[in-house]
């Protein structure tokens, strides 16, 4: 997995990073976009880290819909397909690193 933000290397990795800065470690953030982003953070990090099993309380299906579907069952769990993961959850990552840098001025 190349050239993802799981390996600190997402294609807008240094804009996702600046904004990284603006969420803050308790609390409502700012704004609404850096809500959405942190919340899509979250949900990244769900999938990458233990396969979305906090799929619910981290938003999975909200901000990267139909990877669940690619969790649920015993053998794609056991052996996941993380390079269809990964095209579904990078391009996704990528439009909300760019809404909420447009929406903070940094673009």
């Amino acid at each position: 997995m190349d050239n993802t933000y799981w390996n600190g290397q997402g294609k807008y990795q240094a804009l996702a990073d600046k904004m990284q800065d603006l969420v803050p470690d308790e609390g409502p953030c700012e704004c609404k976009h850096v809500d959405v982003f942190r919340e899509a953070c979250n949900a990244y990090y769900d999938i990458f880290n233990n396969g979305g099993g906090n799929s619910v309380n981290r938003k999975v299906s909200k901000y990267f819909p139909g990877v669940m579907s690619n969790l649920r069952s015993r053998a794609q769990f056991l052996n996941p397909d993380w390079d269809l993961i990964q095209s579904m959850t990078e391009p996704m990552m990528d439009v909300i690193i760019l809404k909420t840098a447009k929406a903070k001025n940094y673009i």
